[in-house]
């Protein structure tokens, strides 16, 4: 077979743009990856990295499960705040899984027992955002059971 000077060109620009193609792919990949990671970042940073989350998650175990919107709004100033706060990182999350900013995989591996905990003491106190991620977390674990992190390293040594 004869190559003729235009179908070698038509060869070089059908492997070029094929080529461009599958580069784009790549990117495209690559960015998508580098936005769901930056994500979790930001997840964990909002849940587990705030400032008085230590203390947060200490106040919120003197709350009992199921209490009553009253119950939260008799607290003391400052344990309200921290409740308030909370649920405004819980809210920002559950945007961020709603709009496929980051799985729900990924929120309960690094908040979902703390949303859920929350979520059992002050369900009748917060809504919207809070109830559709606890909900989200709660769907996730039934259809698979929750195995902390540092069991699920262990297994696949």
């Amino acid at each position: 077979m004869h190559l003729d000077f235009a179908s070698a060109l038509n060869l070089v620009s059908t492997v070029t743009l094929i080529g461009a193609l599958v580069f784009t792919g790549l990117q495209v990949r690559a960015a998508n990856r580098a936005r769901r990671d930056q994500a979790a970042v930001t997840v964990i940073e909002t849940a587990a990295l705030s400032e008085n989350s230590a203390r947060f998650l200490e106040l919120l175990s003197e709350i009992q499960e199921g209490a009553s919107a009253a119950a939260i709004e008799n607290l003391d100033a400052e344990t309200k705040r921290q409740i308030f706060l909370f649920a405004l990182r819980v809210e920002v999350i559950g945007y961020m899984v709603f709009h496929g900013l980051v799985d729900v995989q990924t929120v309960n591996d690094l908040a979902g027992g703390a949303i859920l905990s929350f979520w059992s003491r002050a369900k009748d106190w917060s809504v919207e955002w809070c109830e559709w991620l606890a909900t989200q977390i709660a769907q996730y674990r039934v259809k698979r059971p929750y195995v902390p992190a540092y069991s699920r390293v262990q297994s696949t040594s």
